[in-house]
Protein backbone atom coordinates (compact mmCIF):
# COMPACT_ATOMS: atom_id res chain seq x y z
CA UNK A 1 0.00 0.00 0.00
CA UNK A 2 2.89 2.26 0.93
CA UNK A 3 3.37 2.84 -3.44
CA UNK A 4 0.00 3.74 -3.54
CA UNK A 5 0.19 6.33 -1.21
CA UNK A 6 3.35 8.32 -2.34
CA UNK A 7 1.91 7.89 -6.29
CA UNK A 8 -1.33 9.61 -4.62
CA UNK A 9 1.17 12.40 -2.90
CA UNK A 10 3.50 12.81 -6.16
CA UNK A 11 -0.25 13.72 -8.63
CA UNK A 12 -1.32 15.36 -5.54
CA UNK A 13 1.82 18.02 -5.52
CA UNK A 14 1.47 18.08 -9.42
CA UNK A 15 -1.97 19.03 -9.34
CA UNK A 16 -1.03 21.54 -6.56
CA UNK A 17 2.01 23.53 -8.86
CA UNK A 18 -0.71 23.14 -11.95
CA UNK A 19 -2.83 25.61 -10.28
CA UNK A 20 -0.31 28.12 -10.35
CA UNK A 21 -1.19 30.66 -12.11
CA UNK A 22 1.65 32.70 -14.32
CA UNK A 23 0.83 35.91 -16.44
CA UNK A 24 1.64 39.20 -15.71
CA UNK A 25 0.11 43.10 -14.55
CA UNK A 26 0.22 45.88 -16.55
CA UNK A 27 -0.15 49.51 -15.17
CA UNK A 28 -0.53 52.33 -17.15
CA UNK A 29 -0.64 55.94 -15.70
CA UNK A 30 0.62 59.65 -15.88
CA UNK A 31 4.09 58.43 -14.78
CA UNK A 32 4.27 55.82 -17.33
CA UNK A 33 4.21 52.34 -18.53
CA UNK A 34 4.88 49.43 -15.71
CA UNK A 35 5.33 45.54 -16.83
CA UNK A 36 5.42 43.06 -13.69
CA UNK A 37 5.71 39.25 -14.68
CA UNK A 38 3.58 36.76 -12.16
CA UNK A 39 4.69 33.20 -11.37
CA UNK A 40 1.74 32.71 -8.15
CA UNK A 41 2.31 35.46 -5.76
CA UNK A 42 5.35 36.32 -6.52
CA UNK A 43 5.70 39.73 -8.85
CA UNK A 44 8.65 40.58 -10.76
CA UNK A 45 9.32 44.09 -12.46
CA UNK A 46 10.63 44.38 -16.33
CA UNK A 47 9.15 47.74 -16.99
CA UNK A 48 10.59 49.83 -16.48
CA UNK A 49 14.40 48.12 -15.75
CA UNK A 50 15.86 48.95 -12.69
CA UNK A 51 19.20 50.49 -13.20
CA UNK A 52 22.08 48.02 -13.19
CA UNK A 53 25.11 49.73 -10.81
CA UNK A 54 28.31 50.39 -12.72
CA UNK A 55 31.58 47.98 -11.61
CA UNK A 56 34.72 49.58 -11.62
CA UNK A 57 36.54 48.85 -14.46
CA UNK A 58 39.14 46.15 -14.01
CA UNK A 59 42.87 46.92 -15.34
CA UNK A 60 43.96 45.36 -18.11
CA UNK A 61 46.19 42.97 -18.17
CA UNK A 62 49.00 42.33 -20.63
CA UNK A 63 48.11 40.81 -23.66
CA UNK A 64 49.97 37.56 -24.72
CA UNK A 65 51.15 36.93 -27.72
CA UNK A 66 49.49 34.29 -30.09
CA UNK A 67 51.17 31.70 -31.69
CA UNK A 68 50.71 31.43 -35.01
CA UNK A 69 48.71 28.71 -36.67
CA UNK A 70 49.55 26.38 -39.20
CA UNK A 71 47.17 26.62 -41.77
CA UNK A 72 43.90 24.70 -42.08
CA UNK A 73 43.23 22.48 -45.23
CA UNK A 74 40.66 23.87 -47.59
CA UNK A 75 37.08 21.79 -46.84
CA UNK A 76 35.48 20.79 -49.83
CA UNK A 77 31.91 22.73 -50.06
CA UNK A 78 29.23 21.44 -51.20
CA UNK A 79 27.31 22.87 -53.80
CA UNK A 80 24.19 24.99 -52.89
CA UNK A 81 21.00 23.88 -52.55
CA UNK A 82 19.00 25.25 -55.32
CA UNK A 83 16.73 27.94 -54.36
CA UNK A 84 13.49 25.77 -55.42
CA UNK A 85 14.37 23.69 -53.33
CA UNK A 86 14.73 25.34 -50.16
CA UNK A 87 11.43 27.01 -50.66
CA UNK A 88 9.86 24.11 -51.34
CA UNK A 89 11.15 22.51 -48.29
CA UNK A 90 10.11 25.84 -46.02
CA UNK A 91 6.99 25.51 -47.42
CA UNK A 92 6.84 21.96 -46.71
CA UNK A 93 7.56 22.48 -42.95
CA UNK A 94 5.30 24.91 -42.73
CA UNK A 95 2.82 23.39 -43.73
CA UNK A 96 3.11 20.69 -41.28
CA UNK A 97 3.54 22.94 -38.25
CA UNK A 98 1.29 25.65 -39.08
CA UNK A 99 -1.81 23.52 -37.35
CA UNK A 100 0.02 22.97 -34.43
CA UNK A 101 0.57 26.09 -33.79
CA UNK A 102 -2.78 27.31 -34.72
CA UNK A 103 -4.20 24.79 -32.37
CA UNK A 104 -1.75 26.14 -29.59
CA UNK A 105 -2.48 29.48 -29.72
CA UNK A 106 -6.71 28.72 -29.37
CA UNK A 107 -5.31 26.34 -26.67
CA UNK A 108 -3.99 29.63 -24.94
CA UNK A 109 -6.27 31.70 -25.73
CA UNK A 110 -9.21 29.51 -23.98
CA UNK A 111 -6.88 29.12 -21.12
CA UNK A 112 -6.46 32.60 -20.98
CA UNK A 113 -8.43 35.05 -18.06
CA UNK A 114 -8.29 38.66 -17.08
CA UNK A 115 -8.21 38.63 -13.16
CA UNK A 116 -8.36 42.00 -13.13
CA UNK A 117 -9.13 44.61 -15.72
CA UNK A 118 -9.57 48.70 -14.57
CA UNK A 119 -10.16 51.69 -16.74
CA UNK A 120 -10.41 55.07 -15.94
CA UNK A 121 -11.10 58.14 -17.47
CA UNK A 122 -10.61 61.73 -15.95
CA UNK A 123 -11.98 64.38 -18.13
CA UNK A 124 -11.28 68.05 -16.67
CA UNK A 125 -11.41 71.57 -17.94
CA UNK A 126 -11.93 74.84 -16.24
CA UNK A 127 -14.64 75.40 -18.07
CA UNK A 128 -17.88 73.58 -17.03
CA UNK A 129 -18.79 73.40 -20.76
CA UNK A 130 -15.71 72.19 -22.06
CA UNK A 131 -15.95 69.79 -19.31
CA UNK A 132 -19.21 68.33 -20.15
CA UNK A 133 -17.93 67.75 -23.96
CA UNK A 134 -14.97 65.83 -22.02
CA UNK A 135 -17.05 63.71 -19.89
CA UNK A 136 -19.26 62.94 -22.80
CA UNK A 137 -16.45 61.72 -25.67
CA UNK A 138 -14.51 59.93 -22.64
CA UNK A 139 -18.02 57.95 -21.83
CA UNK A 140 -17.78 57.13 -25.46
CA UNK A 141 -14.03 56.27 -25.96
CA UNK A 142 -14.66 53.97 -22.56
CA UNK A 143 -17.71 52.23 -23.53
CA UNK A 144 -16.29 51.37 -27.17
CA UNK A 145 -13.35 49.85 -24.98
CA UNK A 146 -14.90 48.09 -22.71
CA UNK A 147 -17.15 46.21 -24.10
CA UNK A 148 -15.11 44.61 -27.16
CA UNK A 149 -12.59 43.85 -24.67
CA UNK A 150 -15.05 41.83 -21.67
CA UNK A 151 -16.98 40.01 -25.16
CA UNK A 152 -13.44 38.40 -26.46
CA UNK A 153 -11.99 37.88 -23.03
CA UNK A 154 -12.89 36.01 -19.44
CA UNK A 155 -13.06 38.73 -16.98
CA UNK A 156 -12.95 37.89 -13.43
CA UNK A 157 -13.06 41.48 -11.88
CA UNK A 158 -13.28 44.53 -13.81
CA UNK A 159 -14.27 48.07 -13.77
CA UNK A 160 -14.50 51.21 -16.02
CA UNK A 161 -15.22 54.68 -14.77
CA UNK A 162 -15.56 58.13 -16.15
CA UNK A 163 -14.34 60.96 -13.42
CA UNK A 164 -15.11 64.77 -14.06
CA UNK A 165 -12.32 66.70 -12.07
CA UNK A 166 -12.63 70.57 -13.12
CA UNK A 167 -8.81 71.55 -11.71
CA UNK A 168 -7.43 69.29 -14.47
CA UNK A 169 -6.41 70.35 -18.13
CA UNK A 170 -7.34 67.72 -20.78
CA UNK A 171 -8.20 64.00 -20.42
CA UNK A 172 -5.59 61.43 -18.41
CA UNK A 173 -5.80 57.48 -18.32
CA UNK A 174 -5.50 54.98 -16.03
CA UNK A 175 -5.39 51.25 -16.81
CA UNK A 176 -4.63 48.47 -14.69
CA UNK A 177 -4.61 44.92 -16.17
CA UNK A 178 -3.58 41.66 -15.21
CA UNK A 179 -3.47 38.27 -17.23
CA UNK A 180 -3.01 34.91 -15.84
CA UNK A 181 -3.33 30.78 -17.04
CA UNK A 182 -2.41 28.18 -14.87
CA UNK A 183 1.21 26.72 -15.17
CA UNK A 184 -0.28 22.89 -15.68
CA UNK A 185 -2.73 24.55 -19.05
CA UNK A 186 0.69 26.43 -19.96
CA UNK A 187 2.68 22.69 -19.66
CA UNK A 188 -0.13 20.56 -21.26
CA UNK A 189 -0.27 22.76 -24.30
CA UNK A 190 3.34 22.82 -24.76
CA UNK A 191 3.72 19.22 -24.64
CA UNK A 192 1.19 17.74 -26.36
CA UNK A 193 1.97 21.06 -29.10
CA UNK A 194 5.89 20.09 -28.72
CA UNK A 195 4.86 16.52 -29.25
CA UNK A 196 2.74 16.73 -32.32
CA UNK A 197 5.31 19.36 -33.75
CA UNK A 198 8.00 16.88 -33.90
CA UNK A 199 5.94 14.20 -35.36
CA UNK A 200 4.88 16.21 -37.94
CA UNK A 201 8.31 17.63 -38.68
CA UNK A 202 10.04 14.15 -38.67
CA UNK A 203 7.47 13.36 -41.47
CA UNK A 204 8.05 16.52 -43.36
CA UNK A 205 11.53 15.23 -43.35
CA UNK A 206 10.96 12.28 -44.62
CA UNK A 207 8.78 13.68 -47.55
CA UNK A 208 11.31 15.39 -48.67
CA UNK A 209 13.90 13.09 -48.41
CA UNK A 210 12.14 10.83 -50.69
CA UNK A 211 11.56 13.75 -53.17
CA UNK A 212 15.41 14.28 -53.30
CA UNK A 213 15.92 10.61 -54.40
CA UNK A 214 12.96 10.88 -56.77
CA UNK A 215 14.59 13.76 -58.64
CA UNK A 216 17.81 12.14 -58.65
CA UNK A 217 16.33 8.78 -59.88
CA UNK A 218 14.42 10.56 -62.82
Amino acid sequence: MRPLYVLAAVVLVLFLIGQIRVGCRVEFHSKGFFLWARLGMLRIQILPAKPKKEKPPKPEKPKKKKKEKKPKKPKKEKPPAALSEKIGGALEYAQALLPVVLEAAGGLWRGFTIDTLDLELTAGSPDPADAAMLYGSANAALGALWYPLTRTFHVKDGTARVKLDFDASGMTVYALASFSLKLGQLVWIGLRAGIRALIRALAARRRLKLKRQQRKAA
